[in-house]
């Protein structure tokens, strides 16, 4: 049997290539823009009672071996407007937003907690989490840039597909073309390989085990079933190209035997589109699915096979419009993950969890930032031996955007953390996968806006200072965003000490139909009244998130976005209704 850590990477892997081979790996339609009830990020204290949880995560910054910084968020709330982070008992800063960033700590154990206050007074303690610094591991390990999906450096030792018994399994299923009774046909071919090392250039020859012409697969995925030892195929499958069909298709492959299709068909009558299969720790796999038009997701318990729907377990978030819904189970509560029915543009992602998956599920509750990073929940994978990390793989589509995206579709990778039925997610530039520690998150350089202020500059020539919303950290879809009304307009942000910048993020407000594009530049200075360009974005057609990223080690005192126009990518027309800017993130390191 494979190990966990091979066989998360190999999700990781495997959906990557997937995606560079044009196969969908999550179900869309036509482009779908519909109105989903957002819950808000802030939460009112009859819901945190025994609840609001700070989450610490331990990161290194680019360049170091030492994971000696922890990042710290929390859910922000209604009966506070500033919070006090705690370390191992004493107070380390007071800040207004829903994270912070703790830098160069010496190896060891820290505990961290975090107080709500409003005017001046505690009104919430959260529950409180360890985490460890240390020094990473010389050996070499993966390094994934989130930027544009590709890795930076590979270790030899990787296998693909799943070890049964002595030998490599591999399968794949993909679009292609395929002669047949004379005649070339387009349809679903789905294939075996086996290896005995499970490395490159050991794999035997693909042989056939199925090809559905004229049909429409996605969502795919595969699954090895220990008790059967058996592989399931699961998907979201239409008769024809059209999406009124909404069966799912699940079957079982005997390793170098045939295929068993056990369903494919509406599971148990109900509609099916996005869908997943999550197994529990007793071997029991569930069938998660979006359902009634993506409005509901139902769950559904499986036979031991894992191909046969047997019973309807619930059905969750009714009329939420959730797609692409995933599970994970963590310290025995069950955390549901999902995006909203976007079309190929990101969205927020949300999350629930409760004890039972036939049990009542907690409001669903935002998580990450308003646009997923600039993607949209797909799986979550845990790595490491030594140390359990997440990693929640959100797809990034930016070959099907209208204007499309250079670097194409790719899964960007966020760090999942969890405490107390709470849960975090946080974008950082690389990830390294380390057997040993799992995910090892790296940020490209200190959280320069941690201390900074910003103030805006209007049309009419008109200041506005103390902008807090723009560097507080806090860029959910219902945190405060800065709209400038009219264009142009600018932002300048003062870092308060000349700085070197290695990556700047934007988080902008996105109307799912009417997603905006912001062109602007972006500009540098070290006095505050001469600038110099940084960045030219005057043609940008980015939306929800934009990576910065910079080669120049000048230092900078501030930086100034100056905003010509917001426009809806769709049709190219101004859309200032649609505006706002929800966070201007500067990393990189203080002179």
């Amino acid at each position: 049997m494979e190990s966990k850590n091979q066989r998360n990477k190999l999700l990781v892997v495997a959906c990557i290539q997937l995606l560079s081979l044009g196969v969908p790996v999550t179900s869309y339609a036509q482009p779908r823009y519909e109105t989903a009830i957002a819950a808000p990020s802030m939460i009112a204290p009859s819901q945190t009672a025994d609840a609001w949880a700070a989450t610490a995560t331990a990161f290194k910054l680019a360049g170091s071996d030492r994971v000696c910084n922890v990042k710290i968020n929390w859910l922000q709330r209604t009966d506070a407007d500033s919070y006090k982070v705690y370390r191992d008992g004493e107070p380390i800063e007071t800040v207004t937003g829903d994270t912070f960033d703790d830098y160069d700590l010496p190896t060891g154990t820290y505990t961290y907690h975090v107080e709500g206050y409003r005017n001046g007074k505690m009104t919430a303690r959260s529950e409180s989490q360890q985490v460890t610094t240390f020094v990473a591991s010389s050996k070499p390990t993966d390094i994934y840039d989130n930027f544009n999906g590709k890795y930076l450096a590979r270790t030899d030792r990787d296998t693909r597909g799943f070890k049964i018994g002595d030998t490599y399994f591999d399968y794949r299923i993909f679009h292609t073309e395929k002669e047949t009774s004379g005649q070339k046909v387009k349809g679903w071919l789905l294939t075996e390989s086996y290896s005995a090392t499970g490395k490159k250039g050991s794999w035997s020859e693909p042989r056939e085990l199925a090809f559905y012409p004229g049909v429409k697969f996605e969502g795919i995925g595969f699954k090895y079933n220990e008790k059967t030892g058996k592989v399931v195929l699961t998907a979201h499958y239409e008769d024809g190209e059209g999406y009124s069909a909404a069966k799912i298709y699940l079957a079982q492959i005997t390793p170098h035997g045939d295929v068993e299709v056990g369903t494919m068909a509406r599971p148990l009558g109900h509609e099916s589109r996005d869908q997943s299969v999550f197994v529990d720790d007793d071997g029991t796999a569930y069938l998660l699915s979006a359902t009634r038009m993506n409005r509901d997701v139902n769950i559904y318990r499986l036979d031991e096979t894992w191909t046969r729907p047997v019973e309807l377990v619930n059905t969750v978030f009714i009329d939420q419009h959730r797609e692409t819904p995933t599970i994970i189970k963590q310290d025995g509560t069950y955390y549901f993950f999902s995006s909203k029915a976007s079309g190929w543009y990101p969205s927020q992602a949300m999350y629930s969890s409760a004890t039972q998956l036939g049990g009542t599920w907690t409001p669903l509750t935002e998580i990450g930032n308003n646009s997923t990073f600039g993607a949209q929940v797909n799986y979550i994978a845990d790595y490491g031996t030594e140390r359990q990390t997440f990693g929640l793989g959100s797809y990034h589509w930016g070959a099907q955007c209208h204007h499309k995206d250079p670097n194409g579709n790719f899964a960007r990778i966020s760090v999942l953390s969890f405490n107390h039925s709470y849960a975090s997610m946080d974008y950082y530039s690389y990830l390294e996968f380390d057997d040993k520690y799992g995910i090892i998150p790296v940020q490209n350089g200190k959280r320069l806006t941690q201390d900074a202020t910003a103030t805006a500059i209007y049309a009419s020539g008109q200041e506005e200072s103390g902008i807090a919303c723009l560097t507080d950290g806090a860029d959910m879809n219902s945190s405060a965003s800065f709209k400038g009304g009219e264009c142009p307009f600018s932002i300048v942000i003062d870092l308060k000490k000349e700085a070197r910048i290695s990556e700047v993020n934007i988080s902008t407000h996105l109307v799912n139909g009417s997603e905006t594009a912001y062109k602007y530049t972006l500009e540098g200075s070290k006095d505050g009244k001469n600038y110099t360009l940084l960045v030219d974005g005057s043609d940008n057609w980015m939306t929800g998130f934009q990576i910065l990223r910079f080669d120049d080690t000048t230092p900078y005192r501030y930086l100034r976005m100056n905003v010509s126009d917001v426009v809806n990518v769709h049709n190219g027309n101004r859309a200032m209704w649609a505006e706002g800017i929800y966070e201007i993130n500067v990393l990189g390191g203080m002179n």
